[in-house]
């Protein structure tokens, strides 16, 4: 007889860490599967645990040969860095922790998520927060993950002079953007403290958490396809280090995240049947929405090179300190949809020290786009496509926060801090020079050094290794030549969502109902962002945490 342990996770990702934490502390047998390798406790490595995100230009913490189209296929992709590690992408992304607006989250039950609304999913951010900075109703204490934000008096000289500039249009100070829903200029709150990175993997899953007898976990395996019986899950079939594997659970959790929870349900025989079909995968359940409504967030980036006294410095481990979130207030559209992100430090090495950042973006998009298996086969990538700009308020929204960073750069006292803006097109020419290696490393010393013996030759010199020569101001003046600019150069973050996505069952796009579970099967469930109907106004590390957790208490306390 083969053991059969009361849930498998599949994914040991930003929610698989949570759920195989909070399910075997009280003592169900959990089996957390994870395709990417471990990181012990007590060696992880410096870049994993580092505050500022090292780790993000490390790629044998991602995905191999993982590609994704901005927009259409036939448009080209580029590389699109996943999490394969302990953690999944919360191990490795940029430790931002907005939780979206109340406004997000009352879309969701408009789509048949109900029980999600703000004053359902409150309860569970509290529950995951330790929040360094406020004490109130609205945030916890005793969480795993510690919440903090930058001291004004550590801003760097940018990021005070775009707050004077932000006064100065009547934009107000947002002190606690995950608390204060107004229109204005805050600090960002982040995932970490000012030494050490706070994913799933270090704070919920600790040597503690390992030691107890409860939970199993099998690192560098990758699972082909659920095993089922009729319509019940029953397994998963897996290729391990050692050869072929098969594991049972009363209850098979996917938590692969926004692009491989989909990949897993279609090599399963659960999504569009004709696709199914033309891969000789057979079909258990036809669901047209398991890879549909796709959905990241769109952003345009424009670098300038700081002067030496505007530089951040080193002692300061922090990846953006302050952002703007605002309303576009185009009809039909949620309130805090436009975000500019301000970074006074954009990589890891020495040239990245010496270069700013503004990333104008659009939070809450309509465009959506797909996932889909090209093969019954693990190893061959799917196709990811975003779709972006396939609305046309997107591309005007897009054309107004673009035009809101051209702006603030037009300010005297920012402009003082800074060489002349040059748009970044965020190329795989350019993530291939900012690798975190030690050639990359001696590159970069090497251009940093000749840029701060000759800073008049870093307009030309960047503005070339980064895309083109424009005059921003005069592009902003011409919506003709802006949204051209902007459909050439849009790109996205790394916050996939809404592919297996929450709803009724009558909504032939919905995958999964408000308790996770997959239609037209059981003792199957999608627990992590895919299930999210729509993107919040935010990064979505902390919204997964958020549901990781519900979802927990669900299994836990109820008989869902």
């Amino acid at each position: 007889m083969h053991k059969v342990y009361d849930y498998i996770i599949v994914g040991a990702g930003v929610a698989g860490c949570v759920l195989a934490t909070r399910l075997t502390a009280q003592a169900k047998t959990v089996l957390l599967i994870e395709a990417g390798k471990d990181t012990l406790p007590g060696q992880e490595p410096a870049d994993i645990l580092d505050s500022y995100p090292t780790s993000y230009y490390n790629k044998s913490y991602t995905w191999p040969g993982l590609k994704a189209a901005w927009k259409k296929i036939d448009q080209g992709t580029g590389n699109f860095p996943q999490g394969r590690v302990m953690g999944g992408g919360g191990s490795v992304m940029g430790m931002v922790s907005l939780r979206g607006t109340p406004e997000d989250y009352s879309e969701w039950v408009k789509q048949g998520a109900i029980g999600w609304s703000w004053e359902d999913v409150l309860p569970f951010y509290c529950k995951l927060e330790q929040d360094l900075n406020f004490q109130n109703a609205w945030h916890g204490q005793t969480g795993p993950i510690p919440i903090r934000r930058l001291e004004r008096a550590q801003w760097q000289p940018l990021t005070k002079a775009i707050s004077a500039y932000a006064g100065s249009i009547d934009m107000p100070y947002i002190a606690d953007m995950n608390g204060d829903f107004r229109d204005g200029f805050g600090s960002v709150p982040m995932c970490n403290t000012p030494t050490r990175r706070a994913s799933t993997a270090l704070c919920y899953l600790t040597a503690q958490v390992r030691t107890r007898s409860n939970l199993t976990m099998v690192h560098e395996a990758l699972v082909e396809h659920i095993i089922f019986e009729g319509s019940k899950a029953v397994g998963v079939h897996v290729k391990t280090k050692t050869g072929l594997e098969d594991y049972y659970g009363a209850e098979i959790i996917i938590s692969g995240g926004g692009i491989f929870s989909p990949s897993l349900l279609m090599r399963s025989g659960i999504g569009d049947a004709q696709l199914l079909q033309q891969l000789q995968i057979p079909v258990l359940v036809n669901r047209k929405g398991v890879g549909r409504n796709l959905q990241n967030h769109p952003i345009l980036f424009i670098g300038f090179h700081l002067k030496k006294h505007a530089r951040q410095s080193l002692e300061l481990r922090t990846h953006p300190s302050a952002s703007m979130r605002y309303s576009s207030k185009l009809p039909g559209t949620a309130p805090g949809d436009l975000y500019i992100n301000i970074q006074s430090k954009t990589s890891w090495n020495a040239m990245g020290q010496q270069i700013g950042n503004l990333a104008p973006c659009l939070l809450r998009p309509k465009s959506v786009g797909h996932v889909k298996i090209k093969s019954s086969q693990a190893e061959i990538a799917p196709e990811i496509e975003f779709n972006f700009l396939s609305e046309e308020i997107d591309l005007q929204r897009m054309m107004m926060v673009f035009t809101q960073a051209v702006h603030i750069l037009e300010d005297q006292s920012v402009k003082s801090l800074c060489g002349t803006p040059f748009p970044v097109r965020f190329s795989d020419r350019l993530r291939l020079l900012n690798e975190y290696t030690p050639q990359n490393a001696r590159k970069a010393n090497v251009l940093a050094t000749l840029l701060n013996l000759f800073p008049g030759i870093s307009d030309f010199v960047l503005s070339t290794l980064t895309g083109d020569r424009l005059d921003l101001s005069a592009l902003v003046k011409n919506p003709q030549d802006l949204a051209e600019h902007v459909r050439s150069n849009i790109a996205g973050m790394f916050h996939p969502v809404g592919s297996c996505r929450m709803g009724f069952e009558s909504d032939p796009g919905a995958v999964v109902d408000n308790q996770c579970r997959v239609y037209g099967v059981q003792n199957l469930r999608v627990i992590d962002a895919s299930v999210m109907p729509n993107l919040m106004a935010g990064n979505t590390n902390i919204p997964t945490i958020m549901v990781a957790e519900k979802m927990a208490d669900a299994l836990l306390n109820s008989s869902v």
